[in-house]
């Protein structure tokens, strides 16, 4: 297959890298949408530059794309790792190593001499693909860099509960419990209308705020800024959903979810303090997976981080990675 390389930005590439993840099931952290969301709040105009790198084949379709930025002589994908689970390329099956190629040939043009590329998924071909910089004169370094437990529910609720440690498994049903009793005071409903999402933003990013101090001084006005443009993209693109656990009427917690791979991705969360006593950020957590299972999805990843709640719910740790490409200057 002939491939040829192109670059451009969001505006000459979008529709085509839209296509591309689609077609391959990609992580919405790899998409169009989510890149340009963090690069109109977080890019760094004159300190640092975005380079979107594409492999076409003959008939113009889009067969590989990496999102690149450069910050004086340092590489890395575009992304930042605290608002980007995992990070890196996306590209047909089979057109892994030919990307890589590519981007190997940009860095070496460039006269780079490191890169660092984060947020390599669990199971991804990358690590392997980048591993043949060495026989360009590159010295590789795999680290792993980060968890996202992940659980399986593929064989149903009676199956996911019978999965956890017994202990775990008493408290997922005490923390029900509180919920059946309340009976029809209690609602759960999955939005996922590019409207009904932007309509509850305001009142999920307050919600975050007073439930917890760190999440207060994470949600700076451009973080702000950033999650609203996100989940407007990608609710319009059917890559969101935002839960809302009400009780008699009144929102009680919030759980703001990708979809992908069959997977549903716990990406943030709230939970009003009056609910305490209810557990109300555990139980709508809970509800999540139960939503899940009854949608027929295959897992639930919680995404980056060890806190305890994840083990509690089942997860299994899934290692996420990180290359460092170093090579002599001038080489």
């Amino acid at each position: 297959m002939n491939l040829t390389v192109v670059r451009g930005g969001f505006a000459e590439l979008g529709e085509r890298w839209d296509a591309l993840c689609r077609a391959e099931d990609a992580m919405p952290f790899s998409t169009p949408q989510f890149g340009e969301a963090w690069w109109s709040v977080f890019g760094e105009p004159g300190e640092a530059e975005l380079e979107l790198l594409g492999l076409e084949n003959g008939t113009g379709e889009l067969v590989g794309l990496a999102p690149l930025k450069r910050r004086e002589s340092e590489w890395s994908f575009a992304g930042d790792h605290e608002v980007s689970d995992y990070l890196g390329p996306v590209a047909k099956s089979g057109q892994e190593l030919m990307l890589v190629s590519a981007v190997l040939d940009h860095l070496e043009a460039a006269g780079a001499s490191t890169a660092e590329f984060r947020g390599i998924a669990p199971g991804s071909e990358w690590v392997d693909a980048f591993q043949n910089a060495t026989e360009r004169g590159w010295r590789v370094e795999v680290a792993d860099e980060a968890v996202c437990p992940t659980v399986e529910i593929g064989e149903g609720w009676d199956a996911y509960l019978s999965s956890l440690r017994s202990r775990d498994r008493r408290e997922v049903r005490r923390k029900l419990r509180p919920l059946r009793q309340l009976r029809g005071a209690v609602e759960f409903e999955a939005l996922e209308s590019p409207s009904a999402v932007a309509e509850r933003m305001p009142e999920f990013m307050a919600m975050m705020a007073e439930s917890r101090g760190d999440k207060a001084v994470f949600l700076t006005d451009e973080m702000r800024t950033f999650f609203e443009r996100l989940s407007a993209s990608l609710a319009e693109a059917g890559w969101l959903r935002l839960y809302v656990m009400s009780v008699s009427g009144e929102a009680a917690a919030m759980v703001l979810c990708f979809v992908a791979q069959n997977q549903l991705l716990l990406y943030n969360s709230g939970y009003a303090p009056r609910f305490r006593d209810l557990s109300a950020g555990l139980a709508s957590k809970v509800l999540c997976i139960r939503d899940a299972v009854e949608r027929g999805m295959s897992s639930v990843n919680f995404l980056r981080g060890d806190e305890p709640y994840k083990y509690e719910l089942g997860g299994k740790d899934a290692v996420v990675r990180r290359l460092r490409l170093t090579r002599e200057a001038g080489a």
